[in-house]
């Protein structure tokens, strides 16, 4: 039996044979003495209540009792028999025999003569030292019995047929959905990383279901971190490794000897080769964030304090740049992945000072308006084009601005930008005009108590 919905069947089928077997014990085994029992225990408590009361209106009784009555005197002479009393001769006869012996509340037992109807007799002594007897079919007992064998044969069949229909549509309701996740699995492990099944119920199975639409997705995210990965490695890496490589066999093949030559070219293989390293920093984070396996960690802080520590690392750098960086931060707290914001402003800044005409100054401002905070990173320099400012935030989209050609940047700073604020559902924009460029965005602020 490899099948789950095979083995479901069966043991839906046991449970129904298990359950009839019990209810042919009880029924057959017991209930049919149980009905007999109380039949004669009933007549015997009133043919003694009967005996030791003394009662003489026998007419009266036998209706009351549901049976005929005998009546004998201490002699055991019939002094009373009911109208209509079955087998006459014969209950009349046993209960002469019963005197005084057997007269003792005890049933006997008697056939008619077609042996299909069974009659008992029951005798107490009164408290004159007469007797009383008690004579009453046990036939609609053992009918009852027949009867009670027919309804529960009905019963069984009724029951296996509802258990064979009910264990073919549990079975298949509950093994369908274990096939489909095993299906499921099966493609996953075949590549198909697309993979969704409808959660219908909030059982076992559907909990398994969802964990299995769950590790779907997240192999989905590290596939796509994969290919984004491989992708922006081969298409950024090339270019600063050949840089690299060519120098290097340069400095060794020709330019070793010179040292202000061998100098020079080892410093642009140093600048590389930082470049290279912000470049394999940037590919990752843009990688993590485009895969979405970066998860928020959203959190209120101060921004005033932020915004400073992130412009004294900053000085030196503007510094060599012959940049000023201004800052206007009312106090202000803010809902914001505390690390994601570090990263947005490191990326908007350096973008400011690597594009900022030399003795300008870039702004940093953080406004209070309702219920937001609005940031925004300002620099003087080459206006950009209106026809680049859509592609501004696509990556290794780098606009010429300032007017010698030479791109500046990994061509992914803006892009990890953008996927952090797609990432937190904030607004956000750039402006250009007149040579002042603004990057802007939007965060809520923490409720005032």
């Amino acid at each position: 039996m490899k099948h789950i919905g095979t083995k479901l069947f069966l043991g839906f089928i046991s449970m129904t044979i298990l359950t009839i077997a019990v209810i042919w014990i009880i029924q057959a085994g017991f209930m049919n003495n149980v009905y007999l029992d109380q039949r004669i225990h009933s007549v015997q408590d009133d043919i003694s209540r009967a005996a030791k009361s003394g009662e003489t209106d026998y007419d009266a009784l036998a209706e009351n009792m549901n049976v005929s009555l005998i009546a004998a005197d201490d002699d055991g002479n019939i002094v009373y028999r009911s109208q209509g009393l079955p087998m006459m001769k014969r209950m009349l006869l046993a209960a002469s025999d019963m005197i005084p012996e057997e007269a003792d509340g005890e049933p006997q037992y008697f056939t008619n003569l077609s042996g299909k109807i069974r009659y008992a007799i029951i005798g107490a002594e009164t408290k004159d030292g007469s007797y009383l007897f008690a004579v009453f079919s046990v036939a609609d007992l053992d009918e009852a019995s027949q009867l009670l064998y027919q309804q529960l044969w009905i019963v069984t069949i009724v029951l296996i047929l509802l258990s064979v229909l009910l264990a073919i549509f549990l079975s298949g309701r509950m093994s369908r959905p274990i096939h489909a996740v095993t299906r499921a699995a099966r493609d996953l492990a075949a590549g198909k990383l697309d993979v969704r099944l409808p959660v219908k119920t909030h059982d076992e199975i559907g909990q398994m279901t969802e964990a299995l639409n769950d590790l779907s997705i997240e192999l989905g995210h590290t596939e796509s971190l994969r290919h984004e990965l491989i992708a922006n490695v081969s298409h950024e890496l090339r270019a600063p490794l050949a840089v690299i490589q060519g120098y290097a066999e340069t400095v060794r093949d020709v330019s070793w000897p010179n040292e202000e030559k061998r100098t020079e070219q080892l410093n642009i293989i140093a600048d590389e080769a930082s470049r290279l390293t912000r470049v394999v920093k940037d590919i990752l984070d843009y990688s993590r964030l485009q895969a979405g396996v970066e998860h928020l960690n959203l959190q209120s802080f101060p921004v005033c304090p932020v915004l400073r520590e992130l412009q004294k690392q900053y000085d030196l750098e503007a510094g060599l740049h012959k940049v000023t960086i201004q800052m206007d931060c009312p106090d202000i707290d803010v809902i914001f992945d505390r690390d994601r914001f570090v990263q947005v402003i490191h990326n908007l800044l350096n973008n400011a000072i690597n594009h900022a005409q030399p003795d300008s100054t870039v702004k940093i401002s953080a406004e209070r308006q309702k219920g937001i905070c609005r940031i925004a990173v300002i620099n003087q320099g080459e206006t950009i084009p209106a026809e680049s400012l859509p592609k501004i935030w696509e990556r290794y989209f780098r606009a010429d601005r300032i007017g010698t050609g030479r791109l500046l940047g990994t061509g992914l700073g803006l892009a990890i930008v953008k996927s952090i604020f797609d990432q937190h559902g904030v607004r956000y924009g750039v402006a250009s005009e007149n040579g002042t460029t603004v990057f802007w965005f939007e965060t809520a602020q923490k409720a005032i108590a």
